[in-house]
């Protein structure tokens, strides 16, 4: 499967995941709903910044569109799955509220 390929899958994957349509999409981008549909269809490809703002849209981490794994649910609410600067913020959190609470006892 090519990078455009794994691109389109994982789009349309992560947009029905989130029962997001092709026009909520477009008006979440910033686009038009045709664009959208060229892009999943691979009649174009997206720059850089419009992979981002498509990520953000579907609130996951860009590297995830480009993943070569099946897509489920987990994918966007499992922590483990965050990217690691996401997990590390987590831990970051965690650790303080544990050191507040045990700092009361």
């Amino acid at each position: 499967m090519t990078i455009q390929e794994l691109f389109i899958v994982n789009l349309k994957a992560h947009r029905k995941l989130r029962k997001i349509s092709q026009m909520q999409l477009a008006d979440l981008c910033d686009s038009s709903t045709g664009y959208i549909g060229e892009i999943e269809t691979g009649k174009c490809f997206p720059s850089v910044n419009m992979i981002e703002r498509i990520a953000s849209a579907l609130k996951i981490e860009s590297w995830q569109l480009f993943k070569n794994e099946p897509i489920s649910r987990s994918d966007t609410d499992n922590p483990a799955r965050l990217a690691p600067v996401q997990k590390n913020k987590l831990i970051k959190m965690a650790n303080s509220a544990l050191s507040k609470i045990l700092d009361n006892f």
